[in-house]
């Protein structure tokens, strides 16, 4: 089992709900309808090392199309639905209004068997998200994707490669050996020496803990759960990634053409396991070289900012606590059959205590919101934004801004297992 310590350290430390009518009912909006579909999907042995079962994949793919748009651009999706189970689809991270957020019978109806949901929404932050069914199970099966918001102006970068970790869904195990990386088995990744590359990890596993390596190379941490962080080196070179979250680094190509670079996963050098390669072909800019071999000397420029706010008011923060366990909060549709943990009104700031009550890790994710991991010593908190955080200390405080009005969940699982996760809910009026 990978710890808290193993999954964070490499990143810094060790209402009411409006439902979106259907198609023929939905406002009208100037931008083209992207269709997608949720659909069976059987793979050979051949096809990304998956045994073969009963695979769910969005257009036929797994992972599904990388969604790629650009900050303040509307999106506009249909996703329909061919299969015999009711999907939605949640955009994880993403700081949405709530009936887009995907939960069924929470912020939208399920999709019926041969029906289809419009998602229409404009991203206020850029970053790395990615897209999901709600339910755990099908999205592990492959109801899966990348969802890439560009900057407003172009970040440099020479190649932008988007890395999403999975799991052969039938295998009924969680090493780590068996991670998928673009749904393929240790696929080889082509670079050119001299590149700046731009990877955007996202650990699309609803359970399974990630600590990456990549062999050779010094990556710089540039934002972490989509969100943009001050730049920083990892210790030991490790890149941890909870279950569903996202870190984009940066890496300087610095190896020579006809070598390669493994990318490892594993807690320790003693259970690495090869998922991926970098390929170096034919050198492609190494006239710019000079100045980036330079590079790791220096910290790079950070992303630009999101509209997230430089400070939260925990003096007038309502403070809130929440027992995460088996059996807490339990069931899926949870809004109307309880009451909610908290209230609040909008623009008012959260401090919320998550208490485990068992000695097991909890993935913990927070919809509609980004939050801080607040610092136990003293009153401050960790530099990065989060919106899904392992817990396994006995209480973690988080805080946030309760900004974007409407029920929102607080999802939670224990780390590696393949167990059924359970949900909270609060309101933001």
């Amino acid at each position: 089992m990978l710890s808290r310590r193993v999954l964070l350290e490499g990143i810094g430390c060790g209402v009411s709900c409006a439902i979106l009518p259907g198609p023929a009912q939905a406002a009208k909006s100037s931008a083209p309808f992207r269709v997608l579909h949720a659909r069976a999907a059987v793979m050979s042995a051949e096809e990304g090392g998956r045994t073969p079962g009963p695979l769910l994949a969005y257009d036929g793919h797994i992972p599904g199309p990388v969604l790629r748009m650009r900050q303040g651009e509307e999106l506009n999706l249909r996703l329909f639905n061919d299969l015999p189970e009711p999907p939605s689809l949640h955009w994880h991270g993403v700081r949405l209004p709530n009936a887009m957020d995907g939960a069924p019978n929470v912020t939208q109806p399920p999709i019926a068997p041969g029906t289809s949901f419009d998602y229409r929404f404009r991203p206020p932050d850029a970053g790395t998200f990615w897209y999901h069914a709600y339910s755990s199970e099908q999205a592990d099966r492959g109801l899966h994707g990348a969802f890439v918001v560009e900057e407003a102006a172009p970040v440099h970068a020479d190649r932008d490669l988007v890395l999403v970790l999975g799991m052969p869904a039938e295998t009924g195990t969680l090493s780590p050996e068996l991670f998928l990386v673009n749904g393929a088995q240790r696929p080889a990744i082509p670079v050119s020496p001299g590149e700046q590359l731009r990877m955007r990890f996202i650990n699309a596993t609803s359970a399974r803990g990630a600590s990456l390596k990549l062999e050779g190379h010094v990556p710089w941490i540039m934002a972490i759960d989509g969100q943009p962080a001050e730049p920083f080196l990892l210790r030991e070179g490790r890149i941890g990634i909870a279950p569903g979250g996202r870190v984009d680094v940066l890496v300087d190509a610095t190896a020579s053409a006809g070598t390669s670079a493994p990318l490892l996963a594993g807690a320790s050098p003693h259970e690495e396991h090869v998922i991926a390669r970098l390929v170096y072909q034919a050198a492609g800019v190494a006239q710019t070289g000079d100045r980036r071999r330079s590079f790791p000397a220096s910290a790079p420029p950070p992303l630009p900012s999101n509209p997230l706010p430089a400070r939260i008011d925990l003096k007038t923060a309502l403070v809130a606590d929440m027992t995460i366990a088996d059996g807490a909060h339990s069931g899926r549709a949870v809004v109307g059959e309880s009451r909610p943990l908290f209230s609040v009104r909008r623009g008012r700031a959260v401090n919320l205590g998550l208490h485990l009550s068992s000695a097991e890790p909890r993935v913990v994710h927070v919809h509609g919101h980004h939050f801080r991991l607040l610092d136990r010593l003293d009153d401050g908190w960790k530099p990065y934004w989060l919106d899904t955080l392992v817990v396994s200390e006995t209480t973690e405080r988080i805080a946030f801004l309760a900004d974007n009005p409407g029920r929102w969940l607080i999802e939670h699982r224990a780390l590696e297992s393949k167990g059924a996760g359970s949900a909270a809910w609060f309101v933001v009026s």
